[in-house]
């Protein structure tokens, strides 16, 4: 019943009660009766009248009395009438909503979707109001216009039911997602709107926008688009930037929008001096105020600035003050376009840490989380001990999320605990890959793994793969923490086909049967040293008609059956600042293999690559990587196995070359490998232009050059192995797996030499 009738029933109750007792103070009550009931008991509505038997009825009162049923929403009609010295209630219920459902809506998640229809009063049960149904869909179409979604139509339905209940069924049809017509700025001077453009993650679209959906309207992308622009503008010294307005206009079929952003610039300021003040308590002020990296004279940086200011607290969390506060107040000159900053800084009480609580690891044991802590319990403060314990927790792989809280210990001002909350993920996995690479092939990949078993923290898996140049199957066990200081201790039994002669490669094959027992330990934070004992033995394959002469020597010597005891020991370092994509820092990894004397062949091998990045912009990286390898019998009479003998070129060492085709060779061209082996790799890393950074794919221009020799009956010098390329590279983590392309051009090539301009490989990792 719509509210105009409501009016009136309520008017014509009113005026029934005044009629009644309209010469005289009302009546007396001795009998209430409640009428039209259907599912609501009777003594709800007794609880909710205001009046009771005996008590005297006037007009003031019959109207609270409607008023007072109204309010509980549980009617939607209520006449009060007069019969003698009875008062009559007499009500008409609201329809309850027997069933809800909800169809079309792909946009959301369906549930969240139907959980949020209940919060605002629209679920099984519940009392049916027609107007919180209207804006749900009101509500609800405007959800689908912030994403762009402006020809959506919600169709509510509601079929009645026996026993006043309802039905209620709403049909979505969502249509297509507005693209982005045109992205428009006024009142940029400093600036092209291009720049301004490349600086948002929407854009008029791109060959990648159907991954990628960066040409489909959002109002929630818009917003965080243009704080991205004003950030960009504060970091070029506009700290007064301002957005005036923002027009969104929408074409008549509702396909494309065009977006225009007003923006008044101001003036570009520079850094005229800054400068701490406050209390440091017991740290030295110098060391504070070295970690001020903005100069006076330089343009403003807001980003650079909030580092610095980070970088301070940071510092004053090492000594214990957890809760430093930092105001940065600025002192503008508007004549000469400068800010001169104070950075007041406010210590607070030293902390210390009282206890360290963890949950949400059901499968985890608590001991393998409180391993990776640098923080005690009962110790001072440390902030930068607990990220690198959340760090450590992250590496890991056990967890989805990691989370530490520093909460203030009740009563006690000078204590917090640490609780650290972790959400689990699955540990156990059966992997399967796909992939081309060429020169080896289709690779096949797959391999049962669990790194976190039983929840102890120790690893076991079972890999196995195939291509025509490797196949392998191995089995593997590491206990991290074999020891408390972080030693661990591992076991590996593999079984390694590798087979150049079915690619042209060279002319032989070897299967190695072995297994190693190794153990790593821990230097620092970065640094590992690692040593491995083992046993292996190699049955070689050559055809005494067709191969180098020193391969027929070897098996002379030695037979078809070789065996070792390899003793390597290794160092790793890793100060990179990411995994996928490092921008800054080094990676170092050197080994060196000695195998026992009296088994075997009896050589020696040593083999280092490192890496090294250094940021040039917010967009360019320069990476420099290499690798020095050498590898020399020992002992009288002794040879180094030819299969051991590094082979290279292709798309992992020098680009456009076949791979194993660089190097010495024998008088048939077959690759002879080299016993020497040095590389360098100079890359320019950029992202592919018209593609925001989504750190999925990478564009390189890049320089290789290396020299691999030794080995050979010819003593080529180091000089004539030369062999270099340039050209251009991409590397796209895709949804099918990892690709690899590249282009070079080889420098230094010779005339037996394998040239492979085009390279790539795909999904060759999993």
């Amino acid at each position: 019943m719509n509210l105009r009738l409501k009016l009136l029933s309520t008017i014509f109750s009113l005026f029934i009660l005044n009629s009644s007792y309209a010469d005289n103070n009302g009546f007396v009550i001795q009998q209430i009766r409640i009428e039209g009931l259907q599912r609501i008991e009777m003594g709800t509505v007794y609880s909710y009248l205001p009046v009771k038997v005996g008590d005297t009825l006037t007009a003031s009162k019959a109207n609270d009395i409607i008023h007072k049923l109204y309010s509980t929403g549980f009617f939607q009609d209520v006449r009060v009438e007069q019969q003698g010295n009875t008062l009559i209630v007499d009500i008409e219920e609201r329809p309850v909503i027997a069933r809800i459902s909800v169809s079309g809506d792909h946009e959301f998640d369906h549930d969240k979707l139907v959980k949020s229809l209940k919060e605002n009063g629209l679920a099984d049960g519940l009392i049916f109001d027609q107007s919180i149904l209207d804006n749900a869909v009101m509500s609800l179409k405007t959800e689908y216009y912030n994403r762009g979604l402006y020809s959506v139509i919600i169709t509510p339905t509601v079929v009645q039911l026996e026993r006043n209940r309802v039905n209620i069924q709403i049909t979505i049809s969502e249509g297509v997602t507005a693209k982005i017509g045109g992205i428009t700025f006024t009142g940029n001077k400093a600036f092209s709107s291009q720049k301004l453009q490349k600086q948002m993650f929407l854009t008029t679209g791109n060959w990648l926008s159907f991954w990628y959906k960066d040409n489909q309207y959002s109002s929630d992308k818009l917003n965080g688009d243009l704080e991205t622009v004003k950030a960009f503008y504060q970091n070029q010294g506009y700290i007064t930037y301002r957005l005036n307005s923002v027009q969104v206009q929408l074409t008549p079929d509702k396909k494309l929008v065009y977006i225009t952003a007003n923006i008044d610039e101001g003036h570009q300021y520079r850094f005229k001096d800054i400068k701490i003040a406050g209390d440091y308590k017991d740290i030295p002020p110098e060391e504070l105020q070295k970690l001020i990296t903005v100069k006076p004279g330089q343009i403003i940086n807001q980003e650079k600035l909030d580092k610095d200011i980070q970088s301070i607290k940071t510092t004053m969390g090492k000594y214990g003050y957890a809760f430093a506060g930092i105001n940065p107040v600025p002192d503008i000159d508007s004549k000469k376009n400068t800010v001169a900053y104070t950075l007041f800084i406010d210590p607070g009480k030293k902390i210390y840490v009282r206890n360290i609580n963890i949950s949400g690891n059901e499968k985890t044991r608590d001991v393998v989380i409180r391993r990776e802590f640098r923080q005690e319990e009962a110790g001072i403060y440390n902030a930068a001990a607990i990220k690198r314990s959340k760090d450590r927790l992250d590496v890991l792989g056990y967890f989805k999320t990691t989370d530490i809280a520093t909460t203030p210990v009740p009563g006690v001002n000078d204590q917090v605990d640490l609780n650290v909350k972790v959400t689990e993920t699955n540990t156990g996995s059966i992997n399967f890959g796909v992939g081309f690479a060429q020169g080896q092939g289709i690779i096949l990949n797959g391999g049962i793994s669990q790194s976190n078993l039983f929840g102890s923290g120790k690893s076991a898996s079972i890999n196995a793969s195939y291509s025509q140049l490797n196949s392998s199957i191995s089995l593997s066990f590491t206990d991290p923490y074999y020891l408390a200081n972080g030693t661990s201790l591992g076991y590996d039994i593999y079984d390694t086909t590798f087979t150049p002669n079915l690619v042209g490669i060279s002319p032989y094959s070897t299967q190695t049967l072995g297994g190693r027992i190794r153990t790593s330990v821990p230097v620092s934070e970065f640094d590992r040293i690692n040593l491995s004992l083992g046993f292996e033995n190699n049955q070689i394959s050559i055809n005494n008609n067709t191969a180098p002469l020193r391969f027929i020597q070897f098996t002379n010597q030695y037979g078809n059956s070789v065996n070792a005891i390899p003793v390597t020991v290794s160092w790793a370092r890793n100060t990179s600042d990411s995994t996928l994509w490092p921008t800054s820092g080094a990676t170092y990894n050197t080994s060196f293999t000695i195998t026992a004397p009296g088994v075997g062949a009896q050589y020696y091998k040593f083999d280092s690559k490192d890496a090294w990045y250094f940021p040039i912009s917010q967009d360019l990286t320069w990476k420099t990587n290499g690798e020095l390898g050498f590898i020399n019998s020992y002992g009288d009479g002794q040879i180094v196995p030819f299969y051991q003998n590094f082979i290279e070129g292709g798309p992992n060492s020098i680009r456009g070359y076949y791979i194993g085709s660089i190097g010495p060779k024998d008088t048939d061209g077959s690759s002879l490998g080299g016993t020497r082996w040095v590389f360098l790799s100079n890359n320019l890393l950029f992202p592919m232009p018209g593609v925001k950074e989504d750190k999925t794919v990478r564009l390189s221009a890049f320089y290789d050059i290396g020299s691999l020799y030794g080995g050979d009956p010819f003593g080529i010098n180091p000089l004539q192995a030369v062999r270099a390329s340039y050209g251009l590279g991409l590397v796209w983590i895709s949804p099918m797996g990892p690709i690899q392309l590249s282009y070079a051009i080889p420098m230094f090539n010779q005339p037996n030499d394998n040239i492979q301009n085009f390279q790539f490989t795909l999904g060759s990792m999993f």
